[in-house]
């Protein structure tokens, strides 16, 4: 096939992070897109934490519908936002949620260090390095994942809920008062902050990369809008369940469920034999993390709760 002339094309740029002690280099590559008709830049990004694999591919297949489609926008495309977070295992287990490599005693989060980004630090290089990229940017895309068991959903703004509510996407949380995470300091730079939970962390399904291709596809106007979801505020919505004692644990229901408060959840076992443990709130499980030896009042799960309660 013989290509116009006029066609638009990813370049890249790799951007050095961080080097260890052994010589090992942490690089990260930035794909720039410029259209000669685009009237805003977007940014995406995947892979800020590094256990949250399943946003990387979705930013990858995305770039190649981009050049495919010749898309009327600029993008600056991040797929691998966090080397060191990725290249955090135990065992063969990704552990990237935290940088365990310099910091085991603040543990900081990889996802809530924006206040560091003038530090003199890896971490402050690093989310220096990222929120740069942005600032030439007018929308953020950051593609997470999250527990074992999640049901996709998306956090923003409340005043910002206009761009999300119709892309097929089961629950928006919106929330009021930013924190460090990277999608609130992009908020509090004056751009439209987005973060996507795509589903679980730690694998990637075929349709998890479709869903997430599907939330951009209406994002951009190539597929029609879908329904319009729910938001629920963060403040007030979302509520986290705590291990009221330790031991073994064995889930009863599943992600996406709706309870009711006193509905038995999971049998605990314990050295003084089981207990079933059941639900305080009435409302949907949105997330079970991966817990199944849990110590007292370590957090289980969220539940989402509805807007009357």
């Amino acid at each position: 096939m013989t290509m116009d002339s006029s066609f638009v094309q990813f370049t890249r740029e790799t951007l050095p992070l961080h080097q260890t002690a052994s010589g090992c280099t942490y690089e990260i590559d930035v794909y720039r897109y410029n259209h000669p008709n685009a009237s805003q830049t977007v940014y995406l990004q995947g892979g800020l934490h590094g256990i949250e694999l399943g946003g990387v591919p979705v930013v990858y297949e995305f770039m190649e519908e981009i050049e495919r489609l010749q898309l009327a926008t600029n993008f600056i495309a991040v797929p691998q936002s966090n080397p060191m977070g990725l290249d955090s295992q135990i065992m063969g287990l990704q552990t990237g949620y935290n940088n365990l490599h310099t910091n085991p005693q603040n543990c900081w989060n990889w996802n809530r260090i924006g206040y560091l980004r003038h530090e003199a630090s890896q971490e402050g290089h690093w989310i220096h390095t990222l929120l740069n990229l942005v600032e030439t940017a007018d929308i953020s895309l950051d593609f997470h994942t999250a527990g074992f068991e999640a049901v996709p959903h998306v956090y923003c703004h409340t005043e910002q809920v206009e761009h999300v509510s119709r892309l097929g996407i089961p629950h928006i949380l919106g929330w009021n008062t930013p924190s460090h995470s990277f999608s609130d300091t992009v908020y509090q730079m004056g751009k439209v902050g987005i973060t996507f939970e795509l589903g679980c962390s730690r694998r990637v399904t075929g349709a998890m990369i479709e869903d997430g291709l599907n939330y951009l596809r209406r994002f951009f106007h190539i597929l029609p809008p879908a329904s319009e979801a729910t938001m629920s505020l963060v403040s007030q919505q979302l509520k986290k369940w705590y291990a009221p004692l330790s031991g073994v644990l064995s889930w009863h229901k599943q992600v996406g469920e709706t309870v009711q408060a006193g509905e038995r959840l999971a049998t605990m076992y314990t050295r003084k034999g089981k207990k079933e443990l059941t639900s305080p709130y009435t409302g949907i499980l949105l997330i079970k993390y991966p817990i199944h030896a849990p110590h007292e009042r370590q957090e289980l799960a969220k539940f989402l709760l509805p807007s009357s309660m």
